[in-house]
Parts: C-alpha cells; structure tokens; sequence
C-alpha cells in the first residue's frame, strides 16, 4: 500500500536526519579530529608548574596534576600529596618505566594518563593528569557549539519550510493545470512569476495543450474532409443510378460515370490507407540501407504520365544514367507519382525535372501557390488550390522524412518548385 506523504513532511523528516547526521558529527568525529590540539593544551598544562616551583616540598600544584620528583643519585622519589588520588598505585616504579620522552601518554590500570617529563642534572621533575582536562574541554566545545548548531538548524528548517511552501504551492498550480487541459473554462494563464524551471514546465504544459486543441481541431477538420471526400463519389453514384432507374441517362452512360467515381474512391482509399501505413513506419521503420537508381524510377513515371496530357511537355535533366538514392523503389514511385499527378493538374504546359546526387527539383509553369496555403500545404487533407484537398502531398513529405530527406515547395517567377534534398 503506497503512503501519502506530502513534501513538507517528507521535508522536514530530511532535515531531522540532517540535524541528527551533524550532531554526531560535531560530537563524535570533530572531537576526534581535534585530540592533536587538546592534547598539545594538556601538554602546555602540564608544562605551567616547571616554571614557578622548584621543589615538590613547596606545594604549588594544581589537584589535577601528580607531581613527581626523582633523584637519580640515591634513587629517592618525592611524590605530591593527591598521587594515589588520581593514579590509585602504589607501586611507582611500573610507572616510572612507562615515561619515556619529554611528553607522552600512558594507560596504567585501564586509564589513560598524560605526561611532561623536565631533565636536570640527575633529576626528573614529572608532572601527570588524567583525561578529565581533555573531557572537560570536550564538554565545554560542545555546549558552545550545539545551540549554534541547534539555532541554525532551526533557521535552515524554517527556510526550506518557507521555500517548500512556495514549491509546494507551484507544483498543485501544474497539477490543476495538467488535470483541466481539456477545460476551456479554466484560467491557463500564467500563475508562476518566478523564473525557474517550475515555470518552464508550467509553459511546457501551455504549449502540450494548446498543441493538443491545435491536433484535436485538425483531426476534425481532416475527418469532415474525409467525410466529404468520400461522400461526393457516392452522391454521384446514387444520382446516376436515379437517374438512370427514372429514364433519363442510358446504361452506357451511367456505366461510365460509376466506373469513374469508384475509380476515384479507389485511389482516395488507397491513399488513405498508404498515408495509414507510413504513420506504422515511421514509429517501426528501420533505417536501412537499400538504394535505387532514382533515374529509372523518373523515367519510368514520366512515360506514365506523358500519356494523360499530350499538351503538357516534359523535360528531365541528369549529369548521369545512374543516381543513387536512399530507400525502395516503391516510396519513391509513390513520391514521384503523387507529385506529377498533382503537376499535371496545375501545370499548363511544362515540367521539369532535374537529378543530381544531393537533389531533384520538380518545376510547374502553373499558378503561384498562395502564401496563406504553402505553410500547410503537405499536411493531410488542408485546402489547396483551387480549394482542393487530399492526401497526395502528405503522403510525399511523410515518405521523404521517413528516407531522411527534405521537401520544400517554392515559388519562382513562372510556376512552382518542389525540392528534395537531404
């Protein structure tokens, strides 16, 4: 079962675990990592009574320290009065053997022990204390340490509750905004002012939306295009078929005209269902690595449609009989066909078509194409020229993108170009 957890708990669970993690730090690894300077104060400590008594007998010693005088000529060790106090033996020849140096540290009964050792003559003046200088600073360190540390936790803390409120604020802003993206009636104006990346999201989430009304308003477009698309042949069937049922047309006539108006719907399906099929390849389309020779494919579509208009003449122009282009022979015989079947309803009496390695330009002598129309003039079933609409322009641009290639309409000063080129 997934838990609800809002970020401002989750926030200040962080910052407690934060707290905790500098706690331990400040009371466990900084004492650590300050022992070289403790015991250096320790050492100095112990070092103050060499310089203002010369002889135990005088007493001027701190109850702390355990101060030790040998005489090495007659093996005699004075010892202060707080000795078996603080050291708690008796036996001070074992702790004689463990001083060795001018300053050091000793354990003796499990106890840690510090020491300053002063050579003169024959005699050894030694002064030693236990830890409890050394855990009184440490104690002293972390009262003046933790409420510091406690108020700045407290002003962090706050901080990040103050900034995960505005966060927090932010992020049910998006949320409202992502859950009435089909809400019209919804303010989508910009709420977050701060520039940041909240406020990149919140445009993103702008532009998805107004993308999705955009693609939504489009499809509804194309589907009443489509509708009447198809709806026209049809009309013109059941006409004919009255007409021929009520005596008016022969069947010879009506003969033809049905043939040619399912001929028509035969080619608006297919193109439907090509335009269908490159959507599938786009998404599972391989790049590969299969070439033509594109200048058979234009011959070979120039022969087919030389024959519809004896009027319109054609022209193709080529460095070399053999021109390799990326893909297979049928995308670029669908590329090439649709783009001639709409030439030859525009053109009035020339096309021209010119190969080269990197590019083929397709000319028309007919009419300008309208600045308004050629923005959108390879999406599916926009109106053209003339206020015709198909599919034919979007099944080029889709295959050219598919073969990585480029198209691009133009006008010149006597027709239209379409160019593709990588």
């Amino acid at each position: 079962m997934k838990k609800n957890i809002p970020i401002s708990n989750q926030l200040v669970l962080i910052s407690f675990v934060v707290f905790i993690i500098l706690t331990l730090s400040l009371t466990i690894f900084v004492p650590k990592s300050l022992s070289p300077y403790f015991e250096e104060t320790v050492y100095n400590f112990l070092n103050q009574p060499f310089k203002y008594f010369n002889n135990i007998s005088e007493k001027n010693f701190t109850n702390n320290i355990v101060y030790l005088q040998v005489d090495k000529n007659n093996n005699n060790i004075l010892i202060s009065e707080n000795a078996n106090d603080i050291l708690k033996i008796n036996n001070y020849e074992k702790l004689l053997s463990k001083i060795n140096g001018e300053k050091g540290k000793f354990k003796l009964n499990n106890n840690k022990f510090y020491y300053v050792a002063n050579y003169s003559n024959n005699i050894i003046k030694i002064t030693i204390t236990d830890t409890k200088l050394i855990n009184n600073m440490r104690s002293k360190l972390f009262v003046s340490i933790l409420p510091v540390l406690i108020l700045t936790f407290l002003m962090i803390l706050i901080s990040l509750l103050i900034w995960c409120n505005f966060v927090v604020h932010k992020i049910n802003i998006l949320i409202n905004k992502v859950k009435n993206l089909n809400n019209d009636n919804y303010d989508h104006s910009s709420k977050i002012k701060v520039e940041d990346e909240l406020q990149i999201l919140e445009k993103t989430i702008e532009d998805v939306r107004i993308m999705i009304k955009e693609q939504e308003s489009f499809k509804n477009e194309m589907y009443q295009n489509i509708s009447h698309d198809f709806k026209t042949p049809i009309s013109v069937i059941k006409s004919y078929l009255e007409a021929y049922k009520d005596g008016v047309i022969n069947e010879e006539e009506t003969r033809v005209i049905i043939e040619e108006q399912i001929n028509k719907l035969d080619s608006k399906v297919r193109s439907l269902l090509q335009l269908n099929k490159l959507e599938y390849l786009k998404e599972h389309f391989q790049n590969t690595n299969e070439e033509i020779n594109i200048v058979d494919v234009l011959n070979k579509s120039v022969e087919k449609f030389s024959v519809e208009n004896k009027k319109i003449k054609f022209k193709i122009s080529y460095k070399k009989d053999t021109i390799m282009y990326r893909g297979t022979i049928d995308m670029w015989e669908s590329i090439i066909d649709n783009l001639l079947g709409n030439f030859m309803r525009y053109a009035k009496n020339r096309i021209e078509i010119t190969a080269t390695q990197k590019r083929i330009v397709f000319y028309n002598d007919g009419e300008p194409i309208d600045e308004t129309i050629i923005t959108d003039i390879f999406s599916p079933y926009k109106k053209g020229i003339k206020g015709q609409f198909g599919l034919g322009l979007s099944i080029v641009s889709k295959t050219c993108r598919l073969l990585d290639y480029n198209i691009k309409v133009e006008n010149v000063k006597k027709g239209v170009k379409f160019i593709i080129e990588k």
